[in-house]
This record gives C-alpha cells, structure tokens and sequence, in this order.
C-alpha cells in the first residue's frame, strides 16, 4: 500500500499505490478468496431456485462463467487500491465484490433484487462500516458511510420521481447500500461509484427491448466497485 494517510476523509486522487512484498500477498490471497467466493456463488445460483413461478419457461442463463472472474478481479483491485496501509476499508467494501456479481446475476436473468439477499449485503455492509471504524480508530469512516446511504436513496427518489417507473424498488434498496459502503471510504468516492452506474446504464441503453425489461443492478454494483478501485 501507499503511504497515504489512513483517514478515510482524505479526497481520494486515481494515485497508484506502491507495492510491497506484504500487499502482494494480500492481493494475491484476496483475489484467490474472490475466486472460491465466486465458484459458490455461481454454485448457489445454478439450482435458479430465485426463479418465481412466472418465471417458468424462461431460457437458461447459461453456466456464468464471468461470476468467479468478476469477483477475483475486483477483489484484487481493492486488495491494490487499499493495501496494508489502508486494509481496514477492504471491510465494507468487500462485500461490494461479493454479493455485487450474485445480484447483478438474478438481476440480468429474473430482473429483480431479491429482499433477502439485499438484507445479508446490507448486514455485511454494516457490520464492515463499524469493524473499519472502529480498528481505525476513525469515526468519519463510520459518519461517511450512514451520510452516503442517505445521501444515495435521496438522489435514487429524485431520479424516481422525474422519471416514475425508470427504476425498480429492488434498485431502490439496493442503492443505500452501496452508498453506504461506498462513503466509508469517502464521499466522492460515493458520488463517482452513482456517476459510474448511470453513465454506463445509459451507454447501454440502446440494448433495452423495452422500458421494464432493463436491469439496473449490474451498472450500481460495477459502478460501486470500480469507483473506489479507481479513486479510493
């Protein structure tokens, strides 16, 4: 890791760290538990037990492959980002990585955030927001994150209500959560992961087939990974 201070209220700059022969392990290590977390992920997700009965018929989403090299990528990239320096923040912000791809799966496949799952990430969410706050001895850590899941809804309800019916609820729950994770580690580092998300949505919106069928999750949680691998 660098040698940055270790405030999570320092304005994040796209700096390149500097590695040591301990960062490298924890890349490495971190990239190989993205790995294993990815193959059980993709293993849960093949039973398509998340399918409702109005889902009947629908074709098979084929094997998903891209999960275990999604979650091994950007647990690695946040494993750089922070670093031993910084290792603290890989706590809310893991889980991102995690439950990210496993969202964004049910998402492209049934176009719905399942309750359940969004209530496990915002748990793991939480309790990292508070482990990292608390081994840094840095309550912003804390501040940051419960302002950016406020902040995040209060932007996602604006957006909602100029354009009713653009966004499900199921993204609605989901967006608090990743701003919460996503301001523990600062604010704007917040902001550029909601930015990430809507530019890449509407880049892809001519792949829509019609206005309901578009899910949104998969460009929150990319946008939420990549805002901190870029800016933290």
């Amino acid at each position: 890791g660098s040698a940055e201070p270790t405030s999570a209220s320092a304005a994040p700059t796209a700096r390149c760290p500097a590695m040591t022969d301990i960062d490298l392990i924890l890349i490495t290590s971190l990239t190989a538990v993205g790995v294993l977390i990815g193959f059980v992920v993709r293993w849960r997700l093949s039973a398509l037990a998340y399918r409702h009965d109005a889902d009947i018929g629908e074709p098979h989403p084929g094997p998903r492959w891209w999960i275990p090299l999604a979650t091994a990528t950007a647990s690695g990239l946040l494993a750089w980002r922070f670093g031993v320096d910084r290792w603290p923040l890989l706590l809310p912000t893991l889980p991102l990585v995690w439950f990210g791809p496993w969202l964004s799966a049910i998402d492209l496949d049934a176009r719905r955030l399942p309750n359940r799952l969004l209530g496990v990430h915002a748990a793991f969410v939480a309790a990292g927001e508070g482990a990292a706050a608390v081994i840094a001895g840095d309550a912003v850590i804390a501040i940051q994150a419960a302002l950016g899941g406020v902040v995040a809804f209060a932007v996602f309800w604006v957006l909602d209500r100029l354009r009713p019916g653009g966004f499900g609820w199921g993204d609605g729950k989901y967006v608090p959560i990743l701003g919460a994770a996503t301001g523990a580690v600062s604010l704007t580092v917040a902001w550029w992961g909601f930015l990430i998300a809507c530019a890449a949505a509407v880049a892809a919106t001519p792949l829509r087939r019609r206005r309901t069928d578009f899910p949104f999750g998969p460009w929150l949680a990319g946008g939420a990974v990549a805002a901190p691998s870029l800016f933290g």
